[in-house]
């Protein structure tokens, strides 16, 4: 078996944002999306991302760019024709097919903020949560919870537990925060810890 992969040591962190490539129906998940940019770049980390400029993944990295991160789009090459970058500054990686862009993501990143979004963004929550169950990163993962969107993946997996396909243990593999000004703290705290 592989060594698991851990949070670097790293005075700049690469911070990856999973998010809906829609802006969804409540102003508030854009408000979030932009906020969490801003602060990620305000605490001298960098953006990993889908690589796409449309909904909250466009928000997110355009707020981090314009606070003077560094911007990591990975896209699959299908997706290049529908999902614009957000600008020519951003640096993109084409992957072949969706896996090596989950696979790249994992490996560039220290953290993960979980922003509002639909299948894609759930796919990519499972896949990083199911990875630190399994021991193969021990990275923080936060879950940006703008009111309530949340609420229901939460209920999920508390049920999955007491149904017994899961153990209690799954419930600290990710933290989840009311709004960013809380995921941005745990952000912070998540990474000084893995980082000790």
């Amino acid at each position: 078996m592989d060594k698991p992969i851990h949070t670097r040591k790293n005075p700049n962190p690469a911070i990856c944002v999973f998010a809906g490539s829609s802006h969804g129906d409540n102003p508030g998940f854009a408000e979030a999306a932009r906020a969490i940019g801003t602060g990620i770049a305000a605490m001298g980390g960098s953006l990993v991302f889908g690589g796409g400029g449309l909904g909250l993944m466009g928000e997110a990295a355009r707020a981090a760019m314009a606070g003077g991160a560094e911007v990591q789009g990975i896209m699959p090459a299908f997706l290049q024709a529908i999902e614009p970058e957000i600008s020519p500054q951003e640096k993109l990686i084409v992957t072949p097919h969706m896996q090596e862009r989950k696979t790249l993501m994992l490996q560039m990143s220290d953290a993960f903020v979980v922003l509002p979004g639909g299948l894609g963004t759930l796919d990519e929550f499972f896949e990083v949560a199911t990875e630190a169950q399994l021991g193969v990163h021990s990275k923080p993962i936060i879950v940006v919870n703008v009111d309530g969107y949340f609420d229901a993946l939460d209920t999920l997996l508390r049920h999955m537990i007491r149904a017994g396909f899961a153990k209690p243990m799954i419930l600290e593999l990710y933290h989840l925060a009311e709004g960013a000004d809380s995921a941005l703290m745990m952000l912070q705290e998540g990474l000084a810890g893995a980082a000790r």
